[in-house]
């Protein structure tokens, strides 16, 4: 009888080469007959297998036989070390208020006055496009104004010439009237002799002589009254016609009036076209693209073929704040006007305190994601467009942030101290590795120590580590804290 071994209770490890795809030259051949199902079994037992190892459910680095350690993670330089439960994301510094400065009207540029990072104040000429054609314009336009202001001064001059005339005809008109009031009265006491006479006459009282001088003195008297009549007549229609030039007159005041409000609206909007050829900062800021160079063409409607739709695009300094998108499962607690803590990746060694301007009303269901603007209630000295940014949310519940170290922080559990050396193990891929640390401060003066050599933050150490682990041996970690 040949002697059976008993079963192993130690366990094997899988052996992951049998998870490989077949990529033999030879084509597979499946033999038919009854171990057919069992090669079916075995093909879905090992795709199990790989299922289970590719989602974490089967653990091959592991084993009763590798010990279990608690970890920590070192706490980098700077920033805001959150406490357990607070809301944290990274963003990037944007500016509120900005502006790509352009003209209505397009046209080449031929001048540019501003570079990446100047700044502007209001109204400040950035560029200009070419403007001879809305020089001669304006200039027309004036020229215009001029012609119909000129017209009209010289019909206001011959009005007044004209009511001067008018005024004369009517001083010549009352002599006349005095004239014809002084013919009536010689006429009829002319009239009043001869009739007298006439009787003395036939009475033969007078002579014929007598009779005759009173008939031709009553007739002298009779031609004059009407030749008076006859001027005044004349004297009336002159002054009728005069009067009716300068009512003319006056109407043609009127209409030169219409032509310079006419070429006035011209010459303005001649000025208007010409203001458009200018490119002005709206308001002070700072430049922070240069879009368009001299020569090129800008035009109206935006960047197409050899054109450019911008000449520069400016920023408001003071409306920079920090875009934040947080996934829609975090963003239940937060609310505007909520208190934040903000650490720009350009200046590690501080936090800012911050405020939730802006709950974005709007979420982005592609990226399932709100957007959060937050403000700067403390601001930097240096802050600048599109730097990035972690921010911390202190929502009414959210528990506070721990102060920002400057230095890398490693918990005091994690040292052990040979030989009069510091070391600490670090984690990295299932094994540890020994690090010489020095650290500052004198052992036990805080829970954690800052780093002066050795660690640069974000390394896994192992807590209390025993006596018996050395470097290179691996480990099953426990969640990290």
């Amino acid at each position: 009888m040949v002697p059976v071994e008993p079963p192993t209770t130690e366990r094997t490890v899988p052996d992951l080469s049998r998870l490989r795809i077949q990529r033999a030259d030879a084509p597979v051949v499946v033999r038919r007959g009854a171990k057919a199902p069992w090669v079916l079994l075995a093909l879905a037992l090992l795709g199990f297998c790989g299922w289970a190892y590719a989602t974490g459910r089967l653990d091959l680095t592991s084993g009763p036989s590798l010990p279990l350690v608690a970890t920590a993670v070192v706490t980098p330089p700077g920033g805001v070390v959150a406490a357990p439960g607070a809301v944290e994301g990274n963003g990037y510094v944007y500016a509120r208020r900005r502006a790509a400065l352009s003209t209505v009207l397009s046209g080449r540029l031929v001048e540019v006055n501003v570079e990446e990072g100047t700044k502007v104040e209001a109204g400040q000429v950035v560029a200009r496009i070419q403007h001879d054609d809305f020089d001669a314009s304006l200039a027309s336009a004036k020229r215009d104004v001029a012609v119909a202001r000129a017209k009209k001064d010289e019909l206001e001059h011959s009005l007044s010439q004209s009511r001067l005339e008018l005024d004369r005809l009517k001083g010549d008109n009352a002599v006349l009237d005095d004239l014809v009031r002084q013919a009536e009265a010689e006429s009829d006491r002319a009239t009043s002799d001869l009739a007298r006479n006439e009787d003395l006459y036939k009475r033969r009282v007078i002579e014929q002589g007598r009779y005759d001088a009173l008939k031709a003195q009553a007739a002298a008297a009779a031609a004059v009254l009407a030749a008076s009549k006859s001027k005044v007549l004349a004297g009336h229609s002159a002054l009728l016609a005069w009067e009716g030039e300068i009512a003319r007159r006056d109407s043609m005041i009127r209409t030169a009036d219409a032509e310079i409000a006419r070429a006035s609206e011209a010459e303005h909007s001649a000025v208007i076209l010409l203001e458009k050829t200018y490119v002005r900062a709206p308001w002070a800021g700072i430049v922070v693209h240069k879009d368009a160079e001299v020569g090129e063409v800008v035009a109206a409607t935006g960047a197409g073929g050899n054109s450019r739709g911008s000449v520069a695009t400016i920023i408001d300094p003071d409306t920079l704040e920090v875009q934040v998108e947080l996934s829609e499962q975090r963003v239940g607690r937060i609310k505007e006007g909520d208190a934040a803590r903000i650490t720009l990746d350009s200046d590690p060694s501080k936090a800012y305190a911050g405020k939730v301007r802006q709950v974005w009303p709007t979420a982005d269901r592609q990226k399932a994601t709100v957007e959060m603007r937050v403000e700067f209630v403390e601001r930097p000295a240096k802050l600048k467009p599109e730097l990035g940014a972690r921010v911390t949310f202190l929502a009414g519940d959210a528990p506070a942030p721990a102060a920002a170290p400057t230095k890398p922080r490693v918990p005091r559990r994690a040292l052990v101290t040979v030989d009069g050396k510091t070391f600490a193990f670090v984690v990295s891929a299932g094994a540890v590795r020994r690090v010489e640390v020095v650290v500052a401060g004198p052992a036990g003066s805080s829970a954690d120590a800052d780093v002066e050599k050795g660690l640069v933050g974000g390394e896994v150490v192992v807590l209390d580590p025993s006596a018996a682990l050395k470097d290179g041996d691996r480990v099953r970690t426990q969640e990290k804290r």
